[in-house]
């Protein structure tokens, strides 16, 4: 019985919802938000930070994972983080200060963005009408749900 209930317990404690999320990966998560990169970036930005190189996927990964799936925050990512949501409260916090550049949308871009847009769009509309079509079809002359008016 005593088994069961220390079952019962690690499953009630694991983390399936936001309100579980520990403080450091949640501070991570705010970072990423802001500035607007994921959270492998800010990593990234991280390690540049505290050991003063650029870093490699490679050195970044065994970091990553741990995070990702033990949520252990490294100490100089922790340390990045706590930084950044100082600059934040400050009012300071831009994706330019840490070198983040955005780029402009292209014309290649745009098109596809209106090509899939109008895409969505007719397949909607051919499935409002199937949807129509197939009611007026195999509709009943009799109420089959109520309210039966």
């Amino acid at each position: 019985m005593k088994k069961l209930w220390d079952k019962l317990r690690a499953f009630e404690n694991k983390k399936y919802f936001d309100e579980n999320i520990p403080p450091d990966v949640e501070e991570v998560l705010d970072v990423a938000a802001h500035l607007e990169i994921r959270e492998f970036d800010v990593f990234h930005l991280a390690y540049s930070w505290w050991h003063g190189e650029d870093s490699t996927d490679a050195k970044i990964e065994p970091f990553f994972v741990k995070y990702m799936f033990g949520s252990i925050v490294p100490p100089w990512v922790r340390q990045f983080t706590r930084m950044a949501l100082k600059l934040k409260e400050q009012g300071h916090l831009s994706p330019e200060r840490f070198g983040i550049q955005r780029s402009p949308a292209t014309a290649a871009m745009v098109s596809k963005g209106i090509r899939f847009a109008v895409i969505l769009v007719t397949v909607l509309v051919v499935m409002i009408v199937l949807a129509r079509l197939s009611v007026d079809l195999y509709s009943y002359p009799r109420c089959m749900f109520p309210p039966c008016y």
